[in-house]
């Protein structure tokens, strides 16, 4: 099984996802621990702006040919983090992991989201900086995860469609968040593989 864990600046995604790795025994994976394995692998220079978030080129976004070139950077890069994933079972937060492991039967997608006010207020508290820096900090965040998504997928970010779950992890709290992925994940993985093993089988 992988969980994938998208979200606003401010919603305790990482928080959240250590619940679940010391609850289902996952292996966590955050940007840092993706970029350090992407460099062990060989494939730090290629995947250097991908883990970074560096921010898109709006022009290169705006050309004529942006679709065909961007199905061409969304393949490129799923082919290169699947091979630094593999099929292992494990945790990743961000990264477009909705997408990038869409192929894969075990997938569990989500986003988590919350309400504005409480994002800034958290950021502030967890960055120690004013309340104005943080809410300048949760903005851009946002804007920039919205255009990187963009970029290396082609999907909108957030958009519901595209996610098993989309929770408001600041009404619920992070145990109650891990509990709620926890249920939905072992009532539906093992449902979609048995159903892809009688395919199989038929």
């Amino acid at each position: 099984m992988i969980i994938t864990i998208a979200r606003q600046c401010g919603c305790g995604a990482v928080h959240v996802g250590k619940i679940l790795s010391r609850r289902l025994g996952l292996v966590l994976y955050t940007r840092q621990m993706l970029k350090d394995m992407a460099g062990n692998q060989g494939l730090g220079d290629e995947m250097d702006y991908f883990f970074d978030e560096r921010p898109v080129d709006n022009i290169l976004m705006a050309i004529s040919d942006y679709n065909e070139a961007q199905e061409e950077i969304k393949h490129r890069f799923s082919t290169l983090f699947n091979k630094i994933i593999g099929t292992q079972d494990c945790i990743v937060i961000g990264r477009c992991g909705n997408s990038i492991f869409s192929g894969r039967n075990d997938l569990v997608s989500v986003f988590l989201k919350g309400d504005r006010t409480t994002r800034i207020m958290n950021t502030a508290a967890e960055e120690g900086i004013s309340t104005s820096d943080a809410r300048r900090c949760v903005e851009e965040t946002d804007e920039h995860r919205m255009m990187y998504h963009k970029y290396y997928t082609g999907l909108t970010w957030g958009n519901a469609n595209d996610y098993d779950l989309c929770i408001d992890s600041l009404r619920l709290g992070a145990e109650m968040t891990a509990d709620l992925i926890m249920a939905y994940a072992q009532n539906t993985v093992g449902h979609r593989k048995n159903t892809h093993n009688r395919g199989v089988q038929e």
